[in-house]
């Protein structure tokens, strides 16, 4: 029984059932699937910034004459400019909120090696699983001391961990 209060709006508060269903549909409670969403659209973010090195060095690796001589019309197609889509500020403000959860949620050494690798995979090829097998490979193999189970529950753990951070966060808790 919730304590008597004369102040209406608590008491409202102290007597309304919380129904979690309620708040998955409203938003206000972030589900795996919501941080692994953000997490590979901030994978996605990254992939296309811009490559400033790349850029700094193009001048230095193209001869001379060419630069005197370059034609819009006549440009070889391995000098031309590559272009990128544009970002935008929400996109990147997403991306870094996001990238902050891993900076603050998930250890720093092999759990975030293994988060990453998930997410890129995840990013580069569009789908909403993971494939394990690359990744146990790319972390030693047979010699890593890795199973594909073991990946995937450290990966689980870790965006599990983010998901519980982030509602209780938003939870004042």
């Amino acid at each position: 029984m919730p304590p008597k209060t004369d102040n209406p709006y608590i008491s409202s508060i102290l007597t309304t059932p919380i129904d979690p269903r309620d708040q998955r549909e409203g938003g206000s409670i972030v589900t795996f699937d919501d941080v692994q969403r953000r997490l590979v659209d901030a994978m996605d973010v990254l992939r296309r910034l811009p490559d400033r090195e790349a850029g700094w060095l193009r001048t230095s690796t193209m001869s001379l004459w060419r630069q005197v001589q370059a034609d819009w019309t006549e440009t070889a197609a391995a000098d031309r400019p590559l272009v990128t889509c544009a970002l935008t500020r929400n996109e990147v403000g997403l991306a870094d909120e996001a990238l902050g959860w891993v900076a603050a949620y998930v250890p720093t050494g092999v759990t975030r090696q293994i988060v990453g690798l998930a997410l890129m995979q995840l990013a580069r090829t569009g789908s909403d699983r993971v494939e394990w097998s690359p990744i146990w490979e790319r972390m030693g193999g047979h010699d890593g001391g890795w199973t594909t189970d073991g990946l995937r529950m450290r990966y689980g753990r870790a965006l599990n961990g983010i998901c519980k951070k982030v509602n209780r966060g938003k939870s004042g808790g």
